[in-house]
Formats: structure tokens, C-alpha cells, sequence
């Protein structure tokens, strides 16, 4: 549970030695080993070379510590390619999606079929604030799984602690804590546990899923080990799409989709995303990230209404899960896993708004939860499932 605590100056200790590097050097860059570098192919530049303003909205401003760089992995000109196309269909989940339980293994939904179980706002973030906590529905499965009591998904059994804002906005952001969660996948087949924010569209009747999503996940039969990786995702009309090469359009030389991110553990790293010009650019850390382009909605997606900001854990374990989320604590524990500066973004000001209007809501407070305002715009989230 090694931790950098939001203003704290707190250095954690084990790390891989990382730097920043001088772009006059970047060509010196040698490409990491078992990296491989290709040439860049992005069409698009970046909007800027600044990332969005971090600003509070009528309330105290967070002391956020500056960003670790990690030094580049592949020379100017390069970038880094640590994810390649699978015929392996890995299940992603949103805190919006209802239950579908149905025997055999996970596969692609029709959109109609996902939108369908588009559930209201206020199911979904029902925990307000001085209520007491209530208990989510009863255990549900298909013939032959294990039991669930979360939100169930084919085999899997999906649980989140979330916080979200409904806002017209240009993006979205958050300064989050990368966490190494417990992943126990002995009955499981793709299971995860995943930290993140999802930028998205529902639509004026919220029945239409459009979204770009960005965090760690921690996912052994994905990456091959514990450890939690970067990971991107969208969503087109309640179709799936998949993970880190969907649609993806590299930029960084330093971070990829795919990599792993045992260097930044217990750092606060400033992720999200930003419509500028044609398509939602994703920012990790210090810099741009790299794009998806707005052809992949045909042109339908290109502000949101709605920002998530989540811990979710997908698990066919049975009651209960045994996987941790965030970094195992409850969020009562001052030392739990943290969002902050959960901000909305003005791309012709060229900031990010945190304003402290979240709601937040959790499948199964018992195993993982979800406590808000534990700062101006922030929230912590997490638990240790069984």
C-alpha cells in the first residue's frame, strides 16, 4: 500500500528510478527492452503543449503534487506500441449497465441490446449525503454460475464504487492514485479491477452509450501478470468496442495503452480527455497520450453530459468477491484509495472545473465503497471484497 498522499510531498519508496528528459536529448533515447518502437502515424497534433488548468469552482483550491515524469521509452519520432490485437474478448463494464445474465462465455452485445440496460442516474448514484447505506439487489446468475449479488454480466459478477457529474462539457479529468489492487482469478476467466474516468454521452433520455475511458486495471488472463496497466476503452452507441488498440491513435513516446505502470504506483497522476478539433484526445500524467478520432461515432460524439469517475471490479469468485478494489481499504480509512480535482473541462478557457457537485453510488457497500467529499471535489473509493 505504497501511497503518495495529495499535498504531502511524500515520496514512496521501492520505485524504479525514473526522470525527466530533455527533448534535445530525446533522440539519444534508446527504445526499452521487450518495447517495441515504431514511427509515429497520428495525423492530428495535440490541442496544446499544456494540459487543462486545474481550477476549483467556488471553493478551495487542492494542493496536488507535481506529476513524476517517467523518462521516454522510445526516441522523437517513435512511439511505443505495448498492445497488440487479440481475438480474445476481454468484458468491460460501466457503472450505467445493468445485469445481463445468460449462460456460456462473454461476448460482444449488440447496442441495442447494451442500451437497453442503460439504468437512470439515481439508481446508479443513490447515496446521498447524511442517508444511511442500503443494500443493492439479491444474488443473480445464469444456470451454472456462481452466485452474484452485484451486477451481473455472463459469467462475471460486476461491482463498483462510483462518483459522476451530469455537465454539457468538453471532457472530463481527475488526479487519481495508481493502485496495485489484489486480484484473485482463481475461478475467473478475465477478471479485473480497474481505477478510472469515463467521458461520456447518454443522450437528452439517457439511452444511448457514447463514451472514452482511461485508468489502470489490474487483469492477470489480459496482461500476462498482477501488476496494474494503462488502459484506454470507448464505447459507440452501446456497442463494445476493445481495450488499448480500438480506433487508437498513439502520440506519447513516453506512455501507451497496455504499459506497465509498477513505476507510478501510490503517485497521483492527472488523467482524462478533451474534444478538440476532430477528436478526444487523452492526456496521462504530464502529456498527451494520444487520440481517438471522431469518425469512430461518425461525428455523433463530441461533447459530454455526463463524467464518471470509478473503481469497478469484475469477478466470478462467488459471495463474496475476493478481489480488492483501489488499494484495499475502505474509504473511512484516511489512507484509502483517492479521486480528486474531479473536473469538467472548457476547452476555449483551457481548463478543467472541479466543483465538488458529485453524486456517488456503490453496488455492494460491504465490499467496496464510495465516500464523498472528502476534500472540494474529491472522493474515496475502494475495499477489500471479502
Amino acid at each position: 500500500m505504497r501511497r503518495l498522499l495529495l499535498g504531502s510531498g511524500i515520496v514512496p519508496t521501492g520505485l524504479l528510478v525514473v526522470c525527466s528528459v530533455n527533448p534535445a536529448l530525446a533522440q539519444a533515447v534508446r527504445p526499452m527492452e521487450g518495447v517495441k518502437c515504431i514511427e509515429r502515424v497520428a495525423s492530428l497534433k495535440p490541442p496544446r503543449i499544456s494540459l487543462p488548468v486545474r481550477r476549483a469552482v467556488e471553493g478551495k483550491g487542492q494542493e496536488v503534487t507535481r506529476a513524476r515524469k517517467l523518462a521516454p521509452v522510445c526516441p522523437e519520432g517513435q512511439v511505443p506500441v505495448t498492445a497488440f490485437p487479440t481475438k480474445r474478448h476481454f468484458i468491460k463494464g460501466n457503472p450505467m449497465i445493468g445485469g445481463y445474465a445468460t449462460p456460456g462465455p462473454a461476448r460482444v452485445l449488440p447496442g441495442a441490446v447494451v442500451n437497453h440496460l442503460l439504468l437512470p442516474f439515481d439508481q446508479v448514484y443513490w447515496k446521498r449525503d447524511r442517508r444511511p447505506a442500503e443494500r443493492g439487489p439479491g444474488p443473480a446468475a445464469a444456470s451454472g454460475d456462481p452466485p452474484c449479488d452485484g451486477v451481473p454480466w455472463f459469467g462475471s459478477c460486476f461491482y463498483y464504487a462510483t462518483a459522476s457529474e451530469q455537465r454539457v462539457a468538453d471532457g472530463g479529468g481527475m488526479t487519481f492514485q495508481i493502485e496495485d489492487p489484489a486480484v484473485d482469478n482463481s475461478g475467473d476467466a478475465g477478471g479485473h479491477s480497474i481505477g478510472e474516468i469515463a467521458v461520456m454521452n447518454m443522450g437528452t433520455a439517457g439511452t444511448n452509450l457514447n463514451d472514452v475511458e482511461m485508468g489502470f486495471s489490474v487483469s492477470p488472463d489480459q496482461f500476462g501478470d498482477s501488476h496494474p496497466h494503462l488502459f484506454i476503452y470507448h464505447w459507440i452507441d452501446g456497442n463494445e468496442t476493445c481495450y488499448n488498440t480500438c480506433g487508437w491513435n498513439q502520440y506519447s513516446n513516453t506512455y501507451s495503452p497496455g504499459m506497465d505502470l509498477t513505476p507510478l504506483v501510490g503517485q497521483a497522476v492527472y488523467i482524462g480527455w478533451v474534444h478538440w478539433q476532430g477528436a478526444w484526445w487523452g492526456w496521462f500524467n504530464d502529456q498527451w497520450l494520444g487520440y481517438v478520432d471522431d469518425s469512430e461515432w461518425k461525428g455523433g460524439f463530441t461533447r459530454t453530459d455526463q463524467i464518471q469517475w470509478y473503481g469497478e471490479v469484475a469477478s466470478n469468485n462467488g459471495i463474496p468477491p475476493k478481489t480488492n478494489m483501489g488499494d484495499g481499504l475502505f474509504p473511512s480509512q484516511s489512507t484509502a484509495a483517492g479521486m480528486a480535482t474531479l473536473c469538467d473541462v472548457d476547452a476555449r478557457a483551457w481548463v478543467c472545473w472541479y466543483r465538488d457537485q458529485q453524486s456517488v453510488g456503490a453496488t455492494r457497500v460491504n465490499y467496496y465503497d464510495i465516500l464523498n467529499h472528502t476534500n472540494f471535489g474529491a472522493v474515496r473509493y475502494g475495499g477489500p471484497g471479502q
